[in-house]
């Protein structure tokens, strides 16, 4: 027989959108842990594409584009290729890319990102705009509908003229409360791994006045630090968060969490 894969006997509910957690979870099953799929996230498109079409047809007039996430990636070439807009003009924007995941979500739509700052978070995506000068440029941010506030104040704080339509928003399934309550309630959960603060924010809503007594025997594993953030706010507890802020690196982290 071989040896024990690292997360054998172990089971992580996995809350992210429905269309995202099959590629987690397979991170998580080669490495011989269960992975238990039940959203509190669901992606849906904008009330209206008109926002963001209109932005889109002028791409030319633009200087940067920020992309933000795989959805917003997905969403962005859904209108272009929509549209039939030519995809190269894209070539003479500066194509800025939050994370690995957006940049590599960005190769497979044959465009290849100029900037993908380490800190792949909003503070450190604007840190290296501002360390070029956006004085005077023309962005476009496709965005969540939920999407702090910081990146528009802070660009158009330095002189740039943002423009910032919704790509995407982010919906709570109500209808998968019952069956996340009934395995916390089990107990055979050693873990719910959390890729956004939409995911845990949406738990705690679904869970309700019982969600401290459900959660008390699970440990909590967040992809970053905005995750991590509003795990503490709402008062609890983080116990492991990677150093790099991918599910690649939270699975690997979760590898060394059980093999101590």
């Amino acid at each position: 027989m071989g040896a024990e894969q690292p997360l054998s006997g172990h089971r992580f509910l996995v809350p992210r959108a429905q269309e995202q957690a099959a590629k987690f979870a397979a991170l998580i099953e080669a490495q011989g842990g269960e992975a238990v799929c039940i959203p509190t996230i669901e992606i849906v498109p904008p009330v209206s594409w008109a926002p963001l079409d209109l932005a889109m047809r002028d791409l030319d007039e633009f200087d940067i584009l920020i992309l933000t996430s795989t959805n917003g990636v997905e969403a962005f070439f859904e209108r272009l290729f929509e549209n039939n807009q030519y995809i190269g003009v894209l070539t003479m924007l500066q194509v800025v890319a939050f994370g690995p995941k957006t940049a590599e979500a960005l190769r497979e739509n044959r465009i290849r990102p100029n900037l993908v700052p380490e800190d792949h978070r909003a503070e450190g995506v604007v840190a290296e705009l501002l360390k070029q000068g956006v004085a005077g440029k023309r962005i476009l941010y496709p965005r969540a509908e939920l999407a702090r506030p910081y990146i528009i104040e802070q660009l158009t704080a330095a002189g740039a003229e943002v423009v910032a339509p919704i790509a995407y928003r982010t919906l709570m399934p109500e209808e998968n409360a019952t069956q996340i309550r009934a395995e916390l309630a089990d107990g055979k959960l050693d873990a719910i791994c959390l890729s956004s603060p939409s995911t845990f924010n949406n738990l705690l809503e679904m869970l309700g006045a019982d969600a401290r007594e459900l959660l008390a025997g699970t440990r909590l594993f967040s992809i970053g630090p905005q995750t991590s953030e509003a795990i503490r706010t709402q008062g609890y507890q983080v116990d492991l968060e990677p150093e790099r802020w991918t599910l690649d690196s939270l699975v690997q982290a979760m590898v060394g969490y059980y093999s101590k």
